[in-house]
């Protein structure tokens, strides 16, 4: 059993991503995609559960941790290309798909355009790429002038903001904020691109689903997570107790086994009987 960690860089456009691959290389694997303003280092509790289990994924996302490349030309845009090149380079056939927030945008899109590289998706924070979206769509524009307001005066203050939102409890905040040195203001150039994963589908999606809600997220999250839950037969939808939007770090033993069990499930279902 190999639980060494693998650091790596995905040539791309002429620039690099950083990626990392650790756990238990004779498993399936877990690709796990953080949220905005953060990096890879949020999964740290999830890697130590997982990782005799399956083998994990990280990637540091464009403008996010070690993927501050000057000049770089890569962006969000590109991250289901780029997922999709590092499960080849790496002889990977599929994946389960954790994504958190922001994550759980790129999560879809590569489940969208790669779907036989997707064995289920989870998601935490999130909301649906194809449908219910139009709301929070709204919501997240208004909420971008606030943090314009932020990033031009004081990026200090963005950073704090972005990390009191995301978090309910002082230690998720404080594995938050680990990730969130490295953003800059420029950091947000490559932060771009994610328009062209939304397309609108009525028909539900072809992946076992499971969504994620924090107790304090947003109401709008509530909302829109059970309506999403709703148009999806197959779904499963979980409410987490005494945490914020960022579930994974704020009460990380009861979400590590509420996706625990859904793997489970899912294995068991495909192991013929």
């Amino acid at each position: 059993m190999n639980h060494s960690v693998m650091n790596s860089k995905l040539e791309l456009k002429h620039n690099q991503i950083p990626y990392h691959i650790t756990g238990n290389q004779q498993k399936e694997t877990l690709l796990m995609l953080h949220p905005a303003f953060t990096d890879h280092q949020i999964f740290a509790q999830q890697v130590e559960y997982f990782e005799e289990d399956y083998q994990i994924l990280l990637i540091d996302m464009p403008g996010h941790g070690r993927s501050q490349i000057k000049g770089s030309t890569v962006i969000l845009k590109d991250m289901p290309e780029i997922i999709h090149e590092i499960l080849l380079a790496n002889n990977i056939s599929s994946c389960h798909v954790l994504g958190v927030s922001l994550g759980s945008l790129v999560a879809q899109a590569f489940a969208d355009r790669y779907p036989n590289q997707v064995r289920s998706v989870i998601i935490l924070g999130g909301y649906s790429i194809h449908k219910a979206n139009a709301r929070v769509l709204k919501a997240q524009g208004k909420e971008g002038l606030k943090w314009l307001l932020y990033i031009l005066f004081s990026m200090k203050k963005f950073k704090r903001y972005a990390t009191t939102v995301s978090c309910y409890t002082d230690s998720g905040r404080e594995r938050f904020s680990q990730g969130n040195q490295y953003i800059t203001r420029k950091s947000f150039l490559a932060m771009s691109g994610t328009k062209s994963f939304f397309i609108k589908k009525d028909s539900p999606m072809p992946y076992p689903l499971l969504i994620v809600v924090g107790e304090h997220d947003l109401q709008l999250v509530h909302e829109v997570a059970m309506e999403w839950h709703e148009l999806e037969p197959s779904s499963q939808l979980v409410l987490l107790r005494g945490a914020g939007h960022c579930a994974n770090v704020d009460t990380p033993k009861e979400f590590n086994e509420i996706v625990a069990e859904f793997l489970e499930i899912i294995k068991k279902k495909l192991v013929p009987q």
